[in-house]
């Protein structure tokens, strides 16, 4: 039932969500450029930590709207301008990318270079501080190269979430409806394999090279599975806002929330899995060039995180997702996902910052690692709620508006 007479209402909501993400972008903010005044150095870790956790909802946004185009579902289509609106902060924040490049020309002129491949010291040969190891990997590892690969990342992205939106709202506006169908559907498959491969090398560079010593091929991967599941939480809390509104009331049915609770169960499993194997591959292999890395995240007070993940990030919520009945009702899977989403960041804490502190409680210390993810989510709260106040809250005019009514409201 594609129609063209739904009520483009708004939800006044998000003016409010808007102002939150504002808010909490300014203290962020605010907050980080005291960090720069009194420690440079720190200021830039703590950027880098923020950064890159606040990269995967955009990240995930993106992945999760291709998904939906090449699958189609009730889910889907309830969430397609969440997705869309998400997406499409990722050309806005290129420019949130730049004190990361800058980070790896040394711009800020700190004694120690955050990324130690960017160190001329540490690749020159006959310096006293010439690391072959990292040496060898020139010149993937080097400045002009990472910055380079930078920019391909965003406009693939960019491209990728703007096109998808402006074919979506050319249905909307009536054109021919299983022909843009079509378009987004090829587009969308295309699409998924560059965001793999692009998101995977975004993680190896951003996130992996912070330990130039030491490399894992499931990172990668590992980083789309935390982006997905922190979409999908961000996804439920959103619909939270727009449920009440009467597009919502009359089309949406509770199966689509039940689609995303189960979505997000299995999502909570798969980080598990890949969580849980990395660590088993690479401890059980016993080689001296990877096992530091998960010495540093086991010692000094780490393993306490350790053991706070495994309980709250795998038995909490999939306990909580595995009946019925929970996953039908979106105030408590908004709960849930308030949980996730607080876990993800200390997830990505604990990947994050052992490289930087040496135990956690120094993490905890440095105001500036709380500043950064809070200010920099908070700009993609605000630019979020601004692209969903751009269209409407439902797609028209789409094919799989027809997934919304089967079996009706309570199927």
């Amino acid at each position: 039932m594609a129609t063209t007479t739904l009520p483009q209402t708004g939800a006044p909501q998000l003016n409010r969500v808007q102002l939150i993400g504002i808010g909490a972008a300014v203290v962020g903010l605010v907050l980080l450029g005291l960090g720069f005044v009194l420690n440079a150095e720190q200021f830039v870790k703590s950027y880098i930590f923020g950064f890159y956790f606040s990269m995967a909802f955009g990240l995930g946004c993106l992945g999760f709207l291709m998904v939906q185009h090449l699958t189609g579902g009730a889910w889907g289509v309830t969430a397609r301008r969440i997705l869309e609106a998400g997406a499409l902060t990722l050309p806005v924040f290129f420019i949130l990318s730049i004190p990361v490049m800058m980070a790896a020309y040394n711009t800020f002129g700190l004694e120690h270079a955050v990324y130690h491949w960017a160190d001329p010291a540490v690749v020159t040969p006959g310096s006293p501080e010439f690391d072959p190891i990292i040496a060898h990997k020139t010149p993937w590892m080097s400045p002009p190269w990472f910055a380079g690969r930078m920019l391909i990342y965003f406009v693939v992205w960019s491209l990728l979430a703007i096109l998808l939106r402006s074919w979506s709202l050319q249905q909307d506006r009536g054109a021919d409806a299983v022909a843009m169908a079509k378009r987004m559907r090829m587009l969308s498959g295309i699409g998924v394999a560059l965001f793999v491969l692009s998101v995977t090398f975004f993680a190896f560079d951003v996130g992996m090279s912070l330990d130039a010593h030491w490399y894992s091929t499931i990172y990668g991967a590992h980083y789309m599975v935390n982006s997905g599941l922190s979409a999908l939480a961000f996804i439920i809390i959103a619909l939270t806002q727009v449920r009440r509104t009467s597009i919502f009331e009359e089309h949406v049915p509770v199966k689509a929330f039940h689609d995303l609770g189960k979505l997000m169960l299995a999502f909570t499993v798969l980080w598990t899995y890949m969580s849980f194997g990395q660590y088993v591959i690479i401890w059980s292999g016993d080689v001296a060039e990877f096992t530091p890395w998960y010495v540093r995240r086991r010692e000094e007070g780490w393993l306490v995180v350790v053991v706070f993940l495994m309980i709250a990030a795998f038995f909490m919520p999939f306990f909580a997702l595995l009946g019925r009945k929970p996953k039908r009702n979106l105030d408590y899977l908004a709960l849930v996902a308030t949980w996730i989403l607080l876990v993800r960041l200390i997830d990505t804490a604990w990947i994050i910052l052992p490289e930087f502190h040496t135990t956690p409680i120094s993490a905890l210390t440095a105001f500036t690692n709380l500043a950064a993810p809070v200010g920099i989510l908070g700009i993609w709260v605000a630019l979020w709620a601004f692209f969903m106040q751009r269209a409407t809250l439902l797609p028209l005019n789409d094919p799989q508006m027809d997934a919304l009514h089967v079996g009706g409201h309570h199927s």
